[in-house]
């Protein structure tokens, strides 16, 4: 399977990969077990010793990824990087399974006729990808932002990649959104993906979603250490607090994004993600 087959060169932070139109799918292969593990592979690890402060197991927020049969994360050999990989099927239900319901996943759209009329074309099952994403354990605000890329630029706890707020040359529009399914996704070109808040995950609440490129996680629209809508954003929708997964303590706190808070096109749409990456893109491949 992938994840055992996984060599430390495979953990040098990648490149962005470059998609074009909405964005699209990974390389070929199988399922991915959902399996934590530490790499311990004899080849030599390339980013060896360069983090101040290495770890021996996996941090416990990427254990929520493993929760889905769809995402797994592996632990680097130096404790320094972890690599989150994904199939790109969702582990909830959506009109983009195969009205069939092999999978025991499909659900009826909110609107048939319309969405018959505006969906993208494929189901889910048509789709064979994998999506990596290897990140440093302690990922470090950049000096300046740097704008997304289309196609994936993030994997959420799902195991479907998250897309920013264009589709093709342009916005998100209306037009596209009503071809969605109920967690804000579509399928396209050769992948199902989210560009809006994915309700089976999270839902006005302060859940985590999904890990961005630049190794920073994404919550919900609410602020665990407030239990409210957090105030204090930058112009990514990022800011420093703890979360459910740090200590308690101000010293504790971290750098993370939420999805954005402001209605879309006046309806209840929410972008995941809208801004620029605050820290250093390591790209999913």
């Amino acid at each position: 399977m992938v994840k055992k087959g996984l060599q430390a060169s495979a953990l040098v932070v990648a490149n962005v990969l470059l998609l074009s139109a909405c964005g699209g799918g990974g390389s070929s292969t199988d399922t991915v077990d959902s399996v934590s593990i530490v790499d311990d592979s004899s080849g030599t690890d390339d980013n060896s010793g360069t983090c101040d402060n290495p770890v021996t197991s996996l941090p416990t927020i990427f254990l929520e990824f493993n929760t889905s049969p769809n995402v797994t994360a592996v632990l680097s050999s130096d404790g320094c990087y972890v690599t989150v990989e994904a199939n790109g099927k969702p582990n909830h239900t959506s009109s983009y399974w195969d009205s069939g319901n092999e999978s025991g996943l499909y659900v009826e759209p909110e609107d048939p006729e319309l969405f018959d009329q505006q969906r993208s074309p494929g189901d889910i099952e048509d789709y064979i990808n994998v999506f990596t994403l290897t990140v440093p354990i302690e990922p470090a605000l950049a000096s300046s932002s740097s704008a997304t890329p289309l196609g994936a630029i993030g994997i959420a706890t799902s195991g479907a990649p998250i897309f920013n707020d264009s589709e093709g040359n342009g916005d998100v529009s209306l037009g596209v959104i009503q071809g969605f399914d109920r967690n804000g996704a579509h399928t396209g070109p050769q992948t199902y993906h989210y560009h809006l808040e994915p309700e089976a995950i999270s839902y006005d609440d302060d859940s985590l979603v999904g890990i961005m490129s630049d190794g920073f996680f994404i919550y919900g629209r609410r602020c665990y250490s407030s239990v409210d809508y957090p105030t204090d954003l930058d112009e990514s929708n990022g800011h420093t607090a703890i979360t459910q997964f740090t200590g308690s303590d101000a010293e504790d706190a971290e750098y993370h994004y939420h999805i954005s808070g402001e209605q879309y096109l006046n309806g209840d749409y929410y972008l995941i993600f809208p801004g620029n990456f605050q820290g250093t893109p390591n790209g999913v491949n």
